[in-house]
C-alpha cells in the first residue's frame, strides 16, 4: 500500500506539474483582438499654450481641438510568444500598424498627422499575457532623473496601462509623456493621452492631446 501511494503522489505531482505549465504557457501567448481593416474613431480635444518673448499663443496641434478622427488598421505584426521588452517595443509599439483622416474622409494637415497617427498606432497592443506584459516595465519611471527615457505599465482587474515617458535637458529642458488606457478584452484604448512641457529661451510649449474613444 505504501509503494502504491508513492506511485499515485508521483502521478499526481507529475500531472499538477504538466498543468502549471500549461497554464504558465497560456499566460505568455498574445494575441491581436483586431483585424486588419477594423476602424476606429477618437475625439481629440488639446489643451495648452504656447509661450513666447510677445506673449501667449495657441499650442501647436491647437487646429486638432474639439475634431473626430477616424482610425483604420492597415498591418500588424506577426506575434511570437516570449518577448523581452526591447524586442516588444521594437516589433510590436513602433511597428506603424494604421491610418488616419478626419472623420469625413478629408485628410488631416500634415504637420498634424503624424504625431496623431504614430501615436495612436504606438497605443495598439495585443492581448492575453497582460501579466507578462506588465512583468515587462515598471510600474512608473524616477522622475528626477537626468536625460532618460522609460516605457511603463500596470495592470488592473478591469484595465492595462501602457506607456512612455523621456525627460531631456538638451538642446533644452523638455519632457514627453503618452500613454493609453485599455480594454483588456480588445488592445484598443479607450484614451490617449499626449503631454509635452518644453522650455526654451524663446519658445516654451506646455500642452496635452487626449484622444477618447467613440463609442458606436
Amino acid at each position: 500500500m505504501k509503494s502504491l501511494a508513492v506511485v499515485v503522489l508521483t502521478i499526481v505531482i507529475t500531472l499538477s506539474g504538466g498543468f502549471l505549465t500549461e497554464t504558465v504557457r497560456e499566460s505568455m501567448v498574445y494575441s491581436w483582438a483586431i483585424d486588419v481593416g477594423d476602424e476606429f474613431e477618437y475625439d481629440i480635444t488639446v489643451i495648452g499654450n504656447r509661450t513666447t518673448s510677445t506673449g501667449v499663443l495657441p499650442p501647436p496641434l491647437e487646429p486638432m481641438n474639439n475634431t473626430r478622427i477616424a482610425v483604420e488598421i492597415t498591418t500588424l505584426p506577426n506575434l511570437t510568444m516570449m518577448y523581452y521588452s526591447h524586442l516588444f517595443v521594437q516589433e510590436v509599439v513602433n511597428s506603424l500598424k494604421t491610418s488616419s483622416q478626419f472623420e469625413d474622409g478629408s485628410p488631416i494637415p500634415l504637420e498634424h498627422y503624424n504625431i496623431i497617427n504614430s501615436h495612436v498606432s504606438m497605443s495598439l497592443i495585443p492581448i492575453g499575457a497582460w501579466g507578462h506584459l506588465d512583468s515587462l516595465f515598471p510600474d512608473q519611471v524616477n522622475r528626477d532623473l537626468g536625460n532618460h527615457e522609460s516605457f511603463m505599465s500596470r495592470f488592473e482587474s478591469d484595465f492595462f496601462f501602457f506607456g512612455y515617458w523621456e525627460n531631456q535637458s538638451r538642446p533644452r529642458p523638455r519632457i514627453d509623456e503618452w500613454y493609453g488606457i485599455y480594454d483588456v478584452e480588445t488592445g484598443v484604448p479607450s484614451l490617449i493621452v499626449i503631454s509635452v512641457v518644453s522650455i526654451g529661451a524663446l519658445v516654451s510649449d506646455f500642452y496635452t492631446i487626449t484622444m477618447s474613444l467613440v463609442n458606436e
